[in-house]
């Protein structure tokens, strides 16, 4: 960002106008801590799932914090560390990350492949539809077929 003024301000208010948005969305407007969590573990069960290169590519057009927040704890592996093969498994790894996280027994109004599927289709106000074709392609056959019939991005 040569010769550009990097305004604190505006960066932070991107990310809060998203969480926000993707609060409503998910049913919880008040509750952005919470939301904040889920999107996290979300975003690492998929990042933990999908190669190296794909997760540069996905988090390149992401908000500053929501890099930041994305590469938290993140540690270079050649293959994925997470080998989820069904949608249950992939839901058990977004649960186990949003307890570890902090987030326990919350009362979400969806179900946890919707919130997934609902976190995915947020990430469409920064990534190019393509990107998100890249992303599902990664994912095991059960998991491609669910996401594949809930985008609105594909």
């Amino acid at each position: 960002m040569a010769g550009e003024d990097l305004n604190f301000e505006k960066l932070t208010q991107v990310s809060e106008i998203y969480m926000d948005e993707l609060s409503k969305e998910l049913g919880h407007p008040e509750e952005k801590k919470r939301v904040f969590k889920i999107w996290r573990a979300v975003m690492h069960t998929i990042r933990d799932r999908i190669h190296i290169g794909e997760s540069f590519d996905l988090i390149s057009p992401l908000p500053i914090i929501l890099k930041g927040v994305y590469v938290q704890g993140w540690k270079f592996a050649e293959h994925p560390p997470l080998d989820y093969m069904t949608l249950e498994e992939m839901k058990s790894s977004v649960k186990t990350l949003q307890n570890q996280y902090g987030e326990r027994q919350f009362p979400w109004k969806k179900p946890t492949e919707v919130i997934i599927s609902d976190t995915l289709n947020s990430l469409e106000r920064f990534l190019p539809k393509a990107q998100s074709s890249h992303i599902i392609n990664q994912m095991p056959k059960e998991i491609k077929e669910y996401l594949d019939s809930k985008m609105s991005s594909i």
